[in-house]
């Protein structure tokens, strides 16, 4: 049992020659001398791509709008199109957007799109298929079954993001079904956050895209010129996974957790954190943070509703707030002091912090920071409570979630 156990989750970095690529990963001591403050010498120091200012960002906070700026920058290509995420389904919404691709392709503009292979496992839609007849490419990103040793089954692409002609992007938690996005309403519709950004920073999220598209098929996609600064926001891009050295996210929320000064705010539907985190959060409410976590009151993954149990009654027991979404919550989003936030495709979860490639981005600055804070204030108004007080038997089923949370 162990062996298979051995080959199927092992290490959880790649050592290639992208954890190698000097552009994207190397310390360069000139850029952390640029840094201003500790989140930002702990990022450089990681070689990170540094903070840059002149962006265009907009917070997309409902299906509708994200649905509709996604169909808008389709439509606007003239180059190329460069699309990850981890479910692509089959539904008419995203049958609509792939005959939007059609179109593109049958345009000449490139169209790529690397999807996760666990994520979209059934996603083999008769669509592709003309697609790529009218040029458009449709990668599996590391196949589920593989021969030993020639793969890693348990690294997944959780990444979620959109590139159009090198000059515009779209980002965050959202994947490509009805149950994120659509062009009407849809009260079954699950809570999500996407960004939409344009602007210099737009040229690290291509860096990851072609690092993730060279690694899936051994091939450069192009790029078109950097983005020209367009606007007043200030962002970051934190790319975080098996191929980058440490863990930028991860270590990015405990120093932003351990140097807040007034309020620490968190949306996540899975909340499986390590001790590390939940100490931080715990230590932060003591010394009389604002501390808040949303969640939903049950989240679609029943195993991650039973592993988070034990840390919410820790950190209620702290004087830590639990709001409780009523409806299905999947939005990403990390809020500290109104000077900083973190949005994304990770979960507060071991598994998207420690394992899975994912992408932040780190606000400093701009119209996203007051757009989060009021999302979070509106969250709040409508969310439920809970003591949390459970059975013997609940209590002993969480405490063997929390065991096995990692692994969740």
């Amino acid at each position: 049992m162990a062996i298979p156990l051995f080959i199927f989750l092992t290490d959880r970095k790649y050592k290639t020659r992208r954890q190698k690529k000097k552009d994207l990963y190397e310390l360069n001591p000139q850029v952390i001398a640029q840094r201003e403050g500790a989140v930002e010498k702990l990022l450089g120091g990681m070689g990170i791509p540094p903070a840059k200012g002149g962006h265009q960002a907009q917070l997309l906070v409902t299906g509708e709008e994200a649905y509709a700026q996604i169909a808008a920058l389709l439509s606007s290509a003239k180059s190329h199109i460069h699309l990850t995420t981890f479910i692509f389904a089959e539904d008419p919404v995203a049958d609509t957007l792939i005959r939007l691709l059609e179109k593109k392709a049958e345009e000449g503009v490139q169209v790529l799109i690397l999807l996760d292979s666990l994520g979209s496992l059934m996603a083999h839609h008769a669509s592709f298929e003309s697609l790529k007849k009218k040029g458009g490419q449709v990668i599996f990103f590391n196949p589920v079954l593989h021969a030993p040793f020639m793969g890693r089954s348990n690294l997944r692409n959780h990444r979620k993001l959109l590139i159009v002609d090198s000059q515009r992007a779209i980002m965050g938690g959202m994947n490509i079904a009805k149950e994120y996005m659509g062009p009407q309403p849809d009260p079954a519709r699950w809570t999500d956050l996407c960004l939409q950004l344009e602007g210099p920073c737009v040229q690290d999220m291509e860096d990851i895209f072609t690092a993730d598209w060279k690694f899936a098929t051994g091939k450069d996609p192009g790029r078109l010129s950097p983005a020209p600064n367009s606007g007043e926001s200030v962002l970051q891009i934190i790319p975080s996974g098996p191929d980058v050295r440490w863990d930028p996210l991860y270590d990015a929320l405990l120093s932003l957790i351990f140097q807040a000064k007034q309020r620490v705010w968190i949306a996540t539907p899975y909340f499986v954190p390590d001790e590390s985190l939940t100490r931080a959060l715990e230590l932060a409410a003591r010394r009389g943070i604002d501390v808040r976590l949303l969640v939903p009151r049950h989240s679609n993954h029943f195993l991650a509703d039973l592993a988070r149990g034990t840390y919410l009654r820790q950190l209620l027991n702290s004087g830590c707030k639990i709001a409780l979404a009523e409806k299905m919550l999947h939005a990403k989003a990390f809020l500290v002091d109104g000077d900083y936030a973190i949005l994304g495709s990770a979960n507060f979860d071991m598994r998207s912090l420690l394992l899975n490639y994912e992408i932040g981005v780190l606000v400093r600055s701009g119209k996203p920071l007051a757009d989060l804070d009021q999302w979070f204030q509106a969250q709040f108004q409508t969310a439920g409570t809970s003591d949390f007080k459970v059975s013997y038997w609940r209590d002993l089923l969480e405490s063997v979630g929390r065991v096995l949370g990692p692994l969740i």
